[in-house]
């Protein structure tokens, strides 16, 4: 791997990705946000199975008929390519060297309102459950299993698969979303050492 693919990628790629997740040129139902797409990338990293490239690229547009995105060019292409193995690259590079130190997106950018920023934790915690659903075979020993499973229940509580969602507090989501580094970084050790 190239030093030019580790590079993380910087505030204004960034924007170029997330105006092109949001466009009208990406399937219906693309991962729209780069919030949803740094979450579901987190899950990529962490999990039990390393995804082929093309593989984890073409979830990202579709999860159901394998649909593509309308490029307005080839060059178009292959720069929102090159962002996204980028961004994944430096998520995988984060948790090979000090995955302690592990932060979601949002954690790293600022809302205008707390609802904007609530917006984004639940795409995150959806872009997660998706990249579980890529690999859901292989993630299964990890939800039968009680203990392991708790480190996972936040993401499916903050992404309100679960009806449980309703009977949460403020303080209760406020909580959830601090913890949520700890857990995937708990979830990056069952894998690491199952």
């Amino acid at each position: 791997m190239s030093p030019s693919e580790q590079q993380p990628l910087s505030n204004e790629e960034l924007e170029i990705l997330e105006s092109f997740l949001s466009s009208e040129a990406t399937p219906e139902d693309c991962l729209f946000s780069i919030e949803m797409v740094d979450g579901y990338m987190a899950a990529l990293v962490v999990g039990p199975d390393v995804v082929p490239q093309d593989k984890w690229i073409s979830f990202i547009w579709d999860q159901e008929t394998n649909e593509q995105p309308s490029f307005a060019s080839e060059a178009e292409a292959r720069t929102i390519r090159e962002l996204l193995v980028r961004h994944m690259n430096s998520i995988a590079q984060q948790f090979e060297e000090d995955p302690n130190d592990f932060f979601p997106l949002f954690e790293q950018y600022g809302y205008a309102d707390e609802e904007e920023k609530r917006l984004a934790v639940e795409n995150w915690a959806l872009g997660f459950t998706v990249g579980m659903e890529l690999a859901h075979t292989s993630w299964k020993p990890f939800l039968e299993d009680e203990e392991s499973a708790q480190f996972v229940m936040p993401m499916f509580l903050l992404a309100k698969i679960t009806d449980d969602f309703d009977d949460l507090t403020e303080e209760d989501l406020d909580n959830m979303t601090l913890l949520l580094p700890g857990f995937v970084t708990r979830i990056y050790d069952y894998w690491k050492e199952a």
